[in-house]
C-alpha cells in the first residue's frame, strides 16, 4: 500500500483536530485555525514527538532511569530504615515535657 499527500493531509487534519479538542475541551467544526494557534500546536506536537519518538531522548530517559535505579539500590536500606522509624514514631504516645 502506498501513501500520497491526501493520506498525510487527512492524518494531519485528524491530529490537529484532536489537539485542539483536547486543549480547548470542545470540537472545532471547521478545518481552519488562526496562524498563531497552529504554530503553537506544531510546537507542542514537535515537543511531544521528540519526547516519545526521538532516539536521543529515549537514550536519555533510559540513562536517567538507570541512574535512579543505581541510586535506589544504594540507598534502599537507608530509606526503609527511615520509613520504619517514621511509622514507629506515629505509634508512640505524645509526651509533653
Amino acid at each position: 500500500m502506498s501513501f500520497n499527500n491526501d493520506d498525510l493531509d487527512g492524518a494531519l487534519e485528524k491530529v490537529i483536530s484532536i489537539y485542539f479538542r483536547l486543549k480547548h475541551k470542545a470540537p472545532n467544526y471547521t478545518s481552519t485555525y488562526l496562524k498563531r494557534a497552529l504554530l503553537e500546536c506544531m510546537v507542542d506536537l514537535t515537543k511531544r514527538a521528540l519526547y516519545n519518538h526521538c532516539i536521543e531522548t529515549q537514550v536519555d530517559k533510559h540513562e536517567v532511569d538507570e541512574d535512579y535505579r543505581q541510586w535506589l539500590e544504594k540507598n534502599i536500606d537507608k530509606l526503609a530504615k527511615e520509613e520504619l522509624e517514621f511509622k514507629n514514631s506515629l505509634n508512640k504516645p505524645y509526651r509533653d515535657n
